[in-house]
């Protein structure tokens, strides 16, 4: 997660390849289940987006899977995550309107169900999709979001190498 988090990909990727060499037969953990599997799934959809390996977006795919039938039984506490992955699916599909609607569904329940450090997280991978794109005036505005949401999460070394890539793409942020 952490290396997920500071966008350290190398590190992210190799730790993600020792995740799926790992067997899990036990459902008795469901909140760091369903932890990793949500991170897992978003790093497969970032690795893919970096080396089209179609492994990797097979792996991001049966993690959005799981989560489906997760929010199906608890939509609160699942569906933010569900609609993150279905964002970042699109984004390797190149599906842009629809990874639009579903990065703000993502971010709205989040928001919605308290989840500050998943609201920062969604806005955070909204900002890079929207940058992606040379869309810089809907990037700088989720990157602040993301920013914002950090700092009132408490993720204040986050927070600092956010600051510091807002400052180099964009020149400027207003410190919270």
């Amino acid at each position: 997660y952490i290396s997920f988090l500071f966008r350290e990909y190398d590190q992210m990727k190799s730790l993600a390849e020792q995740y799926f060499q790992l067997p899990f037969k036990s459902w008795t953990l469901i909140f760091s289940t369903s932890a990793r599997v949500f991170i897992s799934g978003l790093a497969s959809f970032w690795i893919y987006r970096q080396i089209g390996d179609i492994i990797w977006i097979e792996r991001g795919q049966k993690a959005k899977k799981i989560l489906s039938h997760w929010t199906g039984s608890c939509e609160w506490n699942f569906s933010n995550k569900y609609y993150l992955l279905e964002a970042e699916e699109y984004w390797c599909n190149d599906d842009c309107e629809h990874a639009k609607t579903s990065y703000n569904k993502a971010i709205y329940y989040a928001k919605e169900h308290k989840f500050i450090n998943e609201e920062a997280l969604a806005c955070e991978l909204a900002a890079y999709f929207h940058l992606s794109l040379g869309d810089r005036n809907n990037a700088v505005n989720y990157f602040t979001k993301a920013y914002e949401s950090y700092h009132q999460w408490g993720a204040f070394a986050k927070t600092s190498k956010l600051y510091e890539f807002i400052q180099a793409e964009f020149g400027f942020v207003q410190r919270v």
